[in-house]
C-alpha cells in the first residue's frame, strides 16, 4: 500500500465503511486520538471498540471530496447506513504521522444520529446471547 497521506486516509475511510476493522487497525497509530461531536478516545483498543459498535449499521462509505496539506487529509464523506436514516454527511480530518493515522477529527450531521445509534443499539441487544436460567 502507498504511504502517501490520502491513500492512508482513503484505505481507513474505506476500511471503516468496508466493517473491515482488521484492516483499519493496520493504519491507526496505536496512539491514535480520536475526536468527535460526543466523545473524545485515546489509544486505538478504545477506537476500535467504538467503531466496533457501529458495524453493524454501516452499510457503506461514499467519498466526496478530499483535500491535503502535508501530512493532513480532510476526507468529505456520506456515512451510509442501513438504518431508515440512511446517510449521513461526515467530514473527517485525519493526521498522519509516522505512516499511520494519529490523529482523527470528525465532524458529522448530528441531527439524525440519535435515531442511528437508537438502531445499532437495537441490534446489539438482539444479537446477545439468551441468558439461561439460574
Amino acid at each position: 500500500m502507498s504511504r502517501e497521506p490520502r491513500d492512508i486516509a482513503l484505505a481507513y475511510i474505506d476500511a471503516v465503511g468496508g466493517n473491515r476493522l482488521h484492516a483499519a487497525e493496520e493504519l491507526l497509530h496505536p496512539d491514535v486520538e480520536f475526536t468527535g461531536p460526543t466523545r473524545t478516545l485515546h489509544g486505538r483498543a478504545a477506537y476500535l471498540e467504538a467503531l466496533r459498535r457501529l458495524t453493524p449499521i454501516i452499510a457503506r462509505s461514499e467519498v466526496r471530496r478530499t483535500f491535503v496539506e502535508g501530512n493532513e487529509v480532510c476526507v468529505i464523506y456520506d456515512l451510509v447506513t442501513d438504518t431508515p436514516v440512511g446517510a449521513v454527511p461526515a467530514v473527517e480530518w485525519v493526521q498522519i504521522e509516522d505512516g499511520r493515522i494519529r490523529r482523527i477529527t470528525l465532524i458529522f450531521h448530528s441531527q439524525p444520529w440519535p435515531e442511528v445509534m437508537q438502531e445499532a443499539s437495537r441490534r446489539a441487544r438482539a444479537a446477545e446471547p439468551a441468558s439461561l436460567p439460574a
